[in-house]
């Protein structure tokens, strides 16, 4: 058997990843090395990485390793146009052009993307920066993972970016994110990265669904006072004044 991995590119304006596999998986040989670096479109911050692979390495197992070695990339405008199965989900909502354009204009280091080897979009993450005072928080829009790329923790790994953005370039208080109340398998997975339930909203969503308001405390706020539950639900038009 036989496999090359020479020269692929994937990358955006930001940033690119180059794949070039050293030594072939052949049946008489007990495997390679597979060595990658990540490059800036400024030839700065140059980092190679080497992977130590098999004969019986599966593609899927492939990917899986250099996810946990790369980093998600900057989203550009001609990836809305190539959202493929990530936006097939019925519980990731889904935007108009406009709505996406104006969160990459205004808060392009909240929306990022993860893409496989071969150019498919895995997952990607959007957000902002909003509030004043101890409400100053970052807020997660929308972090959605194709069906095929999930259960690898890229969820995991794309909340990790946004919130490290929130804290170290904003010095927020907070992050939060709203939920569907009936999609448990959502607030299960954010209960496991650190949010809580900080309150309910009334027929947030459509069809009157109600949403929950969850919260994650950043190192800002020391006492954790932003994720101190409400005792009472309240209504959309009780959230434009936070």
């Amino acid at each position: 058997m036989q496999a090359t991995l020479a020269n692929a590119v994937v990358g955006n304006a930001y940033n690119a990843l180059f794949f070039n596999y050293v030594g072939s998986l052949r049946s008489d040989r007990g495997g390679g090395s597979l060595v990658f670096s990540h490059i800036s479109l400024f030839g700065r911050a140059r980092t190679k990485y080497q992977v130590k692979v098999d004969k019986c390495t599966s593609s899927l197992v492939l990917v899986a390793l250099l996810w946990n070695v790369s980093a998600p990339l900057r989203f550009r405008c001609e990836d809305l146009l190539r959202f493929t199965t990530v936006n097939l989900d019925h519980l990731t909502e889904t935007f108009n052009m406009p709505f996406y354009l104006t969160y990459l204009a205004r808060w392009p280091d909240y929306f990022h993307l993860a893409e496989s080897p071969s150019g498919r979009i895995m997952g990607y993450i959007m957000g902002k920066v909003e509030g004043q005072g101890e409400s100053w928080h970052g807020h997660v829009t929308a972090v959605t993972v194709a069906p095929e790329y999930r259960r690898q923790q890229l969820a995991k790994k794309l909340m990790g970016i946004l919130e490290e953005v929130t804290e170290k370039t904003y010095n927020a208080f907070f992050v939060d994110l709203f939920v569907r109340a009936s999609n448990a398998p959502a607030i299960r997975m954010y209960e496991k990265l650190g949010y809580v339930i900080y309150r309910r909203v009334l027929r947030y969503y459509s069809g009157e669904e109600d949403g929950l308001d969850m919260r994650k405390a950043m190192p800002r706020d020391v006492e954790k006072k932003s994720t101190i539950p409400l005792k009472r639900a309240v209504t959309p038009e009780e959230l434009e004044y936070d």
